[in-house]
Order: C-alpha cells, then structure tokens, then sequence
C-alpha cells in the first residue's frame, strides 16, 4: 500500500501535464464562491491538501471526518487578506463527545468588502458606500464507527448580501458538507473522501427592473448552485523521529464550477514546536505555490499555536493568512 501512494505522488505532476480544459468552461457559474477559501494558515500553507490530513478544530471545513481526532476541545481564530482589500474572519470550536465515540464543532465565517456607489451621472461616486458581504455558520458532527474509519457532516447556513444598502439582492440557503476518514496504517496512512457545500441554489427573493431595447418590464432573478466540491485524498508520514515528525498528502479536488486540481501538500515539525510546511496546486491559474510557518507552545499548561501561511501570485499579489489556535 506504500508502494502505491508513492506511485501516486509521482503520477500528479504528470496527470497535471496532460491536464485539459475540461470544466474550465464553468468557471463563474455558481454562488457562494467565498466558501472555497481555504480556512486555517496550516491548511492553507499545504497548498489546500488538507482533507486527509485533518486532524483538528479547522476540519469542520476541510473534513468534518477528522474531528474525531481532537483530544481536548479546542478553539482557533483565522484572518485571510484576500486580494482587492477583502478581508475574510473564521472562528470555529469543538469538542470531544466520548458519549459519542466523537466530536462536534460550530463555525462562523465573514467575507466582506466596501465599495463607492457609481452612477451614470457620477462615475466618480455619488457620496455612498455600499457592501458586499458573505458569512457563514454551521454545525459538525463527528463519529468513530471503527477503530479505521470515521464519518463526519455538517449544516451550513450561507447568506451572500450583494449591496443591500443600495437596493441590492441577497441570497441564504443551506448546505451540506459530509465527510469520511480511513486509516490504513502502514506509515499513518489515511484515505479520506469529502462532499462540500451541497446544496440547493442561491437565489434572491423578489424582483428586478429589466430593460429590453425600450421595453421596461420586472424579472426574477436567476438561481445558481452553491460551491459544491468533492475532495479526495491520501495521506502519510514519511519521517517519524522523537525530534521530527512529517506528513504529505495529496488531493484531487473537483469544484463543480471548474477544472479539476491536483494537489500536493507536507508539513515538518521540529521538536514539536516548530512547524515548516509547503504546498502546491498544479492547476491553478493563479495561487500555485503556498508555504508558511507555525510555534507551538504550552500556554497556561494548554497548548497553543500561531501559524502564517502565503499564497504565491503573479498577478493576484501574495494572499497571507494568520490563526491562533489553543485547547481549553
């Protein structure tokens, strides 16, 4: 079994030089496109190869499989600086639930930005500023079924505010994450398999005024599906020593709105406290290559950890991302 997810780490560069364009065509065809940003500067600085690697209070948005192998409740705090000045703030929790032979955890996320009200007669701005805004809360649930596999789901309530302040749509519905975790053993290897944001479609309420040559008439508004994304992964730990541990993965991933991605991510950590840790996406337009940082340390006998990771871009600029994350 080593000896085939070793092959499969050889065979994504290759699978991503003979890679098409089909799906690409897709692209900017579904709502809620905020739910793709990946949350958490670890999983990000893997290159978003996380969903077999998921093993603490950030699963419940990569996996929420992987919640189960929390050992203490835990709660962490994410900021991503995304391009064109948006910013983008999660905060989640979770717990173990022996009861359970599990976990659940709870999430909240804000995506937002501000911009000038223009207008035919004033392209400058008319003196009013107005929001696009996105969040997000939801609820996970984790089990152990068997000592090898874990399953885990989650209900996501999504609302997409679309300048509301000068007479804009919004949108809300909610969605559906599941996931399932396989530990094969030889090496720490997992296998995992995920299904995010499915759902029905984001579509705002009312109506609008549409001109048609000179023609004036009220239109419904257009529905389009969530994010929807269905993730696979293999993992392993290639080098365990009492001073080094590691772990790589690699991902497919296939958004619902695009061309499917190969992913390859890993992570180094030194004496259990320094943490090095590299990824990169072969079939991304942008955002490719992503590294990062973080320092564990014992915080009032809990422990803690402060993690950065960069998103490389040519033309985007550099995404950086921080999170702070402790047990209780």
């Amino acid at each position: 079994m080593l000896a085939v997810a070793f092959a499969a780490m050889m065979l994504v560069p290759s699978l991503s030089a003979a890679k098409t364009s089909l799906g690409s065509q897709r692209a900017g065809t579904s709502a809620g496109s905020f739910l793709r940003i990946g949350v958490g500067a670890r999983p990000a600085a893997m290159g978003g190869a996380f969903v077999a690697i998921s093993n603490d209070v950030t699963a419940c948005a990569w996996n929420p499989a992987g919640l189960v192998h929390m050992k203490t409740s835990q709660f962490a705090m994410n900021h991503i600086s995304w391009p064109a000045d948006i910013g983008y703030s999660h905060a989640c929790f979770g717990m173990p639930i022996r009861s359970l032979d599990g976990a659940v955890a709870v999430q909240f996320g804000s995506l937002s930005t501000e911009m000038a009200e223009t207008q035919e007669y004033y392209p400058y701005g008319t003196g009013r500023n107005f929001t696009f805004s996105d969040w997000l809360v939801g609820l996970s649930v984790a089990k152990r079924f068997t000592d090898k596999f874990s399953g885990g789901c989650a209900v996501k309530y999504v609302r997409e505010e679309l300048g509301v302040e000068v007479g804009g749509p919004a949108t809300n519905a909610f969605v559906l994450d599941a996931g399932t975790l396989y530990e094969i053993g030889p090496r720490n290897m997992h296998m995992a398999v995920a299904l995010m944001n499915f759902g029905p479609d984001l579509k705002p309420k009312g109506s609008y005024r549409k001109t048609t040559g000179t023609v004036e008439a009220d239109a419904q508004y257009e529905g389009y599906a969530p994010s929807t994304e269905f993730r696979f992964g293999i993992s392993l730990d290639p080098v365990t020593r009492p001073w080094l541990t590691s772990v790589v993965d690699i991902e497919m991933c296939h958004p619902a709105d695009n061309a499917e991605t190969f992913r390859v991510g890993g992570e180094a950590v030194i004496l259990k406290t320094l943490a090095v840790r590299g990824g990169y996406d072969f079939n991304a337009d942008e955002l490719k290559a992503s590294f990062g940082l973080g320092v564990s340390t014992t915080v009032f006998s809990r422990q803690a950890s402060l993690d950065y990771g960069a998103t490389l871009s040519e033309y985007l600029g550099t995404v950086h991302r921080f999170s702070l994350a402790f047990d209780l």
